[in-house]
């Protein structure tokens, strides 16, 4: 009863987290442009594919375009078909995917000098394949797991509910980056651990170890970015973001803080249950064995854990900008000069402190179990004495 009654919480916050999100909304674009909208269109037939030369002061630039013939697929102008272009400059026309006919593809309409309706595709449409790519890895989950895959899909469709329908709008109307990053990985780590523990110790313990883990995440992000001088505008996109308002500047410290926090939750939350179900599948087996050598479980299962999950971080981040790495590696640039970069520090920050956090997740997770088993209200046996023949069988002290 108690797991459907925390089931039923924890969809009610999600609920309200959505309908929060959705009353409030964005910074309004309304106005802004006078374009017309960017449709779904089918390439009926390809025109011409030609090479187009441009002439500016510094020599001759490149440009493959091809005209289309695009049938509109949603929009006021559902069923026609007219005319658009598709460009790519030099650099992107190496590694570039040329339209063909019956590929779909964004086209952004506007009118010619004439009145009439022209279009240029923007991108290809490419939602169809990741919807497939997300029902094979839900029905993955489904068949293998089960009763707990279905309980993964619904903790990470609460963790996804929480990070896109509460932390960025909430961010974007002007709330604390850090506040809105804790109550979303609070959320996310409680309802993680419900549906997937269920209501018990080993659940509190692995929050508890996660919260921890996170805190000092947190705490090493926000001293060290401040002995480094990392202002948090680290990227183009963070300079774009400048303009989002005109009521309030983006906090980008606290911005880059939640970013270690958040990132950081996923392994977190990994090594903090790993550890509390090792320990609860070692009390249950051998209850005989006193905190102390629960301690000593947790941290030798720990070190295990460590050398692997440390991997996950640094690849994680390292992926997530390797065109910068690479940059940085295609011209001659001094190793002094590329640490001391912000945008290459700000990402060793990161990957630093949600490593460090993730590894301070496994005494914290061994030593609240442990301290759970001492406060269990029985003591193991192996710190009774067993009766002898003719003595009273009290315990030794």
């Amino acid at each position: 009863m108690k797991k459907w009654a925390a089931l039923v919480l924890i969809l009610i916050l999600a609920m309200a987290c959505a309908c929060f999100a959705g009353a409030e909304g964005a910074p309004s674009t309304a106005g802004q442009s006078g374009s017309l909208p960017m449709v779904r269109g089918r390439v009926a037939e390809v025109l011409s594919d030609e090479t187009v030369t441009t002439d500016y002061s510094g020599g001759q630039m490149r440009s493959r375009v091809l005209t289309l013939r695009v049938e509109l697929l949603e929009g006021a102008f559902r069923g026609e078909i007219i005319k658009a272009t598709q460009t790519f400059d030099e650099i992107g026309m190496a590694s570039s995917y040329p339209a063909k006919v019956g590929d779909r593809l964004f086209v952004g309409l506007e009118l010619d000098d004439g009145n009439g309706l022209r279009g240029y595709c923007a991108d290809y449409v490419r939602d169809v394949p990741i919807y497939w790519m997300a029902a094979g890895f839900a029905l993955f989950l489904l068949l293998f797991g089960r009763e707990k895959g279905l309980k993964t899909l619904l903790s990470l469709g609460l963790t996804v509910a929480a990070v896109f329908c509460f932390f960025f709008p909430a961010v974007i109307r002007g709330a604390s980056p850090v506040w809105c990053a804790v109550i979303t990985c609070i959320f996310s780590t409680v309802a993680t651990l419900l549906l997937v523990c269920g209501w018990n110790k080993k659940a509190l313990a692995a929050a508890v170890g996660c919260l921890g883990g996170l805190a000092v995440a947190g705490a090493l992000t926000a001293l060290f970015g401040y002995w480094m001088r990392i202002s948090g505008i680290v990227d183009e996109e963070a300079a774009f973001l400048m303009f989002i308002s005109d009521e309030f500047l983006l906090d980008f410290k606290g911005v880059l803080l939640a970013a270690s926090i958040i990132g950081a939750l996923g392994a977190t939350m990994d090594v903090s249950v790993s550890i509390a179900s090792a320990l609860t599948e070692i009390r249950e087996k051998a209850p005989e064995l006193t905190p102390r050598e629960l301690i000593h479980s947790g941290v030798a299962i720990g070190r295990d854990i460590m050398g692997t999950m440390a991997n996950t971080l640094v690849l994680a981040y390292v992926g997530g900008s390797i065109h910068i790495v690479l940059l940085l590696y295609a011209y001659p640039v001094a190793w002094s000069s590329i640490i001391n970069r912000e945008t290459v520090a700000a990402q060793m920050l990161i990957t630093l402190s949600g490593s460090m956090g993730m590894f301070c997740s496994i005494p914290i997770t061994t030593l609240f179990d442990a301290a759970l088993a001492y406060f269990d209200g029985r003591k193991p046996p192996s710190e009774q004495r067993a009766p002898d023949g003719e003595g009273d069988g009290a315990p030794e002290m």
